[in-house]
């Protein structure tokens, strides 16, 4: 295979007593809008580990992977645009978020979708997919494999 400048990003869906947790952007192109929690991953980072990293980040609780909700692809100024939102399940639900990145955040039921500024539509329908526990379950294979090797299935 052969590499490729890619613009790759994460988000973390947290689902508790059928509610997600969604944040409000405090800066930005999405400032005053709501999502999961997401963010960029670093150059040498794992997509699994960024998305607990942001998490951490944003909302202060810690998480840990156990599937894959969706892949959201595109191109943007010719270069490819890869999303991906994980099913994170958290320890502590104890949110302390960062007012540099977060100026709010909350639990919502699928009921509540209708009054929400959502970052996109595509956000909303991941969010949606969530709640409804379409999920692809992870298997780690990087012991067998000497490096960080997962596959969602």
């Amino acid at each position: 295979m052969r590499s490729v400048n890619t613009d790759l990003g994460v988000a973390a869906c947290v689902v508790n007593e059928n509610k997600i947790l969604l944040v409000k952007e405090s800066r930005g192109t999405s400032e005053g809008l709501w999502g999961m929690p997401k963010g960029a991953v670093d150059q040498g980072e794992a997509p699994t580990k960024a998305v607990i990293r942001e998490l951490k980040e944003e909302c202060g609780i810690d998480g840990d992977v156990v599937g894959l909700i969706a892949i959201r692809e595109r191109i943007n100024k010719n270069i490819p645009g890869i999303f991906l939102a994980y099913s994170v399940v958290v320890q502590d639900e104890k949110i302390k978020i960062d007012p540099d990145e977060i100026s709010d955040y909350g639990w919502f039921e699928q009921s509540d979708f209708e009054n929400i500024d959502w970052i996109s539509q595509a956000m909303r329908d991941i969010a949606e997919s969530s709640l409804e526990g379409n999920i692809l379950k992870s298997k780690d294979y990087s012991n067998e494999r000497k490096g960080h090797y997962i596959v969602f299935s």
